[in-house]
């Protein structure tokens, strides 16, 4: 709840963004039904908001860098690329020439791109799925080439087949006709999210995910951004919806990341016990039966709750889990593991 209470302002400004968004496909319509100033009406209408995302964007980015103490590598990658998008976005309209609309538009394919690749690695970290250095590299390869094929674009006949710039009062848009190429890009965006969907599922069917419902939270941000994009490829409205959709999946990402790191997902890393080493008789300690004598009777002055944390523990449960099991925060956890420790002399 704290961290829920102190990310409603946030959220509030999210909701108005998306409210902006969900709003377009119908001012755009009656737009173009009212008269001949209209068109440019809803097309200044969309330049204003592809402002205030790239705005919010950046705030959550700058926000990320001075009130997170520990940063993850994953959300700087995801806040910075959602931010570089969405600056593509908002210059486009503002270009004027072709050339600047191209960069412009590929500005935004390579936020696209690794926002894709930090959504995935966050996706991983959260089902507790390892991911280790040679998927990584094969991962970063792969969103590096799709960017790379999608910023061909006015160079090559590849993604687009033709492109030309058209600007009404100021306000540019890129008229593009896909080449046969462009069909890869779409691709890697279905095979990220199918991964993500199949991780998930994955977690929550092999007991990996956290809980059922923090699974069920994470599978319905990213089949959001999946509907969207599967939308956009039928719908002829001139606005990226992903814009806004990156920028809301990557403030609930963090929410959820947070709230899982104040119970003690990440900060606690299980190291399972090693194979005892053989021993011969000579490496017991000759007191030993006395040790255990004594350590038997130390565990009666555990108090109830002390001995339930210790019977968690005892029958395999990491210290992630306890906090869900015993229906206590993490703080209170390791509150009882020091009590543990003293009592028992560990």
């Amino acid at each position: 709840m704290t961290h829920i209470k102190a990310c409603s302002p946030a959220l509030r400004r999210v909701s108005a963004v998306l409210g902006l968004a969900v709003f377009l496909p119908a001012a755009q319509t009656t737009a173009f039904a009212s008269a001949d100033a209209a068109p440019n009406t809803a097309q200044n209408a969309v330049a204003v908001v592809y402002g205030f995302v790239m705005a919010f964007s950046l705030a959550l980015l700058v926000g990320y860098f001075l009130l997170e103490r520990k940063k993850e590598i994953k959300f700087v990658v995801l806040y910075t690329a959602v931010f570089l998008s969405n600056l593509g976005f908002f210059l486009l309209p503002l270009s004027n020439t072709l050339g600047m609309a191209l960069a412009a538009n590929r500005l935004s394919y390579f936020g696209a791109a690794y926002s894709v690749l930090a959504m995935l690695l966050i996706v991983l970290d959260v089902c507790r799925i390892p991911c280790g250095k040679p998927l990584l590299a094969l991962l970063v390869c792969v969103s590096t080439g799709a960017f790379l094929l999608a910023a061909s674009g006015g160079i090559w006949d590849w993604y687009y087949a033709e492109v030309s710039l058209e600007t009404v009062n100021g306000i540019s848009t890129l008229e593009k006709v896909y080449g046969p190429l462009h069909i890869l890009y779409a691709l890697y965006l279905l095979v990220y999210f199918g991964v993500m969907v199949a991780s998930i599922c994955f977690a929550a069917v092999r007991k990996r995910a956290v809980s059922n419902k923090y699974a069920a939270f994470l599978a319905v941000i990213v089949l959001g951004n999946l509907v969207i994009w599967f939308v956009e490829q039928f719908i002829d409205v001139d606005f990226e919806f992903l814009s806004v959709s990156y920028t809301a999946t990557e403030f609930f990402l963090l929410l959820l990341y947070s709230i899982l790191r104040g119970y003690g997902i990440f900060s606690e890393v299980a190291v399972p016990p090693e194979a005892p080493a053989e021993r011969g008789e000579s490496a017991l300690p000759p007191d030993v039966e006395e040790m255990l004598t004594s350590f038997a009777q130390r565990v009666k002055t555990l108090t109830g709750a002390e001995q339930r944390i210790l019977n968690y523990y005892m029958e395999g449960h990491e210290i992630g889990e306890i906090p869900e099991l015993a229906f206590v925060s993490i703080h209170t956890v390791k509150k009882h593991n020091r009590s543990i420790y003293q009592k028992l002399g560990v």
